[in-house]
């Protein structure tokens, strides 16, 4: 396998690019080759499962498909369905562009919100008695996307996916969340998106601090209040997501994956994973191909 499959994004009937969603069933018949095996998504994904029973990868996690529950697919993550699909469900599709569009308290909330932010804990959770609530806002958005294009499709349409996300996101357990919009959410907000886009750079600090027009100091202030941690360590906790995502779903060797990942050389790359996780790539690769 040379790279992941790429899911590109379902563009809807009526041509809006950003936000779409379908029934599983039948995007499971659209696109059968790849979503049954391992694939990144190039957009955010909400799954909202019906009924009956099954199984779905993300990253490292499977989990078993509930009833009345909804999953949470972050752009870039790895996911994959497993046969046989014994459920039923809906799945909505967004760019984060769509969503936070000349909009600083959307951009600060999905900035903030666990629904999209913290790859190395799934968000699934089962959704309760606002299950017939929330499944009528995907319906709203299916059928606006069924009307022709009108001046005020787009924002219509973003209401409806806000109100899913900030439902979601009580649901979740943040029921205290303070949604006021601050620098340094909107800035860690958008520090994240770049190295989420230039992952496979590898690029220092220096370089998004310089890109988003700030100072490194304003950046780790930022990132001790809000997260108690630095930025250097969220960069390091994101990279050696990547490479374990790399190591588990491709036979590349490890120097083809080390220089895919801005590392020149492979020795760095080696000490740099052992000295965060304990092991060796190959000795991950190992253990991961056992499970």
């Amino acid at each position: 396998m040379e790279a992941f499959l790429i899911e590109p994004f379902l563009n809807a009937d009526n041509g809006i690019s950003y936000i779409n969603t379908k029934n599983i069933s039948e995007l499971l018949l659209l696109r059968p080759a790849e979503l049954f095996q391992p694939h990144r998504t190039e957009f955010n994904v909400i799954y909202l499962f019906d009924e009956g029973e099954g199984k779905h990868t993300i990253d490292f996690n499977t989990i078993d498909v509930e009833h009345k529950c909804m999953l949470f697919v972050t752009q870039n993550q790895v996911t994959q369905f497993h046969e046989p699909v014994k459920y039923k469900g809906k799945v909505l599709i967004f760019t984060e562009d769509f969503f936070c569009t000349n909009n600083l308290f959307q951009t600060q909330f999905f900035g903030q919100t666990d629904l999209f932010n913290d790859p190395l804990n799934l968000p699934y959770f089962e959704v309760g008695e606002r299950f017939d609530e929330i499944s009528a806002l995907f319906g709203f958005i299916d059928d606006e996307l069924k009307r022709p294009c009108h001046e005020a499709q787009s924002a219509i349409l973003n209401n409806y996916l806000f109100n899913i996300l900030l439902i979601a996101d009580n649901l979740s357990g943040c029921k205290d969340r303070k949604l006021d919009v601050s620098k340094n959410k909107l800035l860690l907000s958008k520090f994240k998106s770049m190295v989420n886009r230039n992952i496979h750079q590898r690029h220092t600090l220096e370089f998004y601090v310089e890109n988003l027009n700030v100072s490194l100091r304003t950046l780790q202030i930022a990132f001790l209040e809000e997260e108690k941690q630095t930025p250097k360590q969220w960069l390091t906790n994101r990279m050696i997501l990547e490479i374990k995502r790399n190591l588990c779903y491709h036979d590349k060797s490890i120097s083809e994956i080390a220089y895919k990942l801005g590392f020149k050389e492979v020795t760095n790359f080696i000490k740099f994973f052992k000295s965060k996780t304990g092991l060796t790539p190959s000795q991950f690769r190992s253990l991961s191909s056992k499970k």
